[in-house]
């Protein structure tokens, strides 16, 4: 038996049990429970392995996140239908004006980034959403507030897997830091960071933490 986010959840020590909240996919409160009542309940309502959120006894679902429409999902689809997501840059590889075939590209070659999850059930990635500019951080912060999942990063060439939002930005600049040319280099300029092709999504990014700060 699986729960959704089942191994996120655990019984503490000694004799005291962590109580966990659960909700449907509408956020809707199902009551608060141990560890031991909500596999007992999930193994009597398949609801509870397909629909159900679990957070710490006191924790809301975020309303604002809850209300994001995420433009790729299938008609039916929800955010808790994935088991984590991922920002890629994207761009058109189709030579048909009458039609598109975008494929994850290198970092400033994109014509927009796109979120995929991935689907607990088919078992791939698919689209959740193709982010409008600036809206980058906020999309992937909206789903980890829904979810809790962890993030990853993927570009044509590089990938950084199963990171906390909190931390891919830290990563973000890292690679930022080795790509541009060293300071001391006759070829550097001042604003070599600026310009980076990542900068702008990882200052999206920190800005949507430092909202929730």
């Amino acid at each position: 038996m699986t729960l959704r986010n089942y191994p996120d959840l655990t019984r503490g020590e000694g004799r005291w049990l962590n109580l966990w909240a659960a909700f449907d996919a509408t956020a809707e409160y199902l009551g608060t429970f141990t560890l031991d009542q909500l596999q007992e309940k999930a193994s009597r309502e398949g609801k509870w392995i397909s629909a159900v959120q679990y957070r710490r006894a006191g924790q809301r679902i975020d309303e604002t996140a809850l209300a994001t429409r995420f433009n790729g999902l299938c008609k039916g689809e929800s955010p808790f239908d994935f088991t984590g997501f991922r920002i890629s840059p994207v761009r058109n590889e189709s030579d048909d004006p009458e039609c598109t075939c975008f494929e994850v590209c290198e970092p400033g070659e994109q014509a927009f980034w796109s979120v995929y999850g991935f689907h607990a059930e088919a078992r791939e990635w698919l689209l959740v959403h193709d982010c409008e500019a600036g809206e980058e951080g906020e999309i992937l912060a909206r789903l980890v507030d829904l979810t809790g999942h962890l993030v990853e990063y993927r570009d044509a060439g590089k990938a950084y897997a199963n990171t906390r939002l909190a931390d891919l930005p830290e990563i973000i600049g890292q690679r930022i830091l080795d790509e541009v040319p060293d300071q001391d280099d006759p070829a550097a300029r001042a604003d070599d960071a600026d310009a980076h092709p990542l900068t702008d999504l990882r200052e999206r990014i920190l800005e949507a933490i430092q909202r929730r700060a």
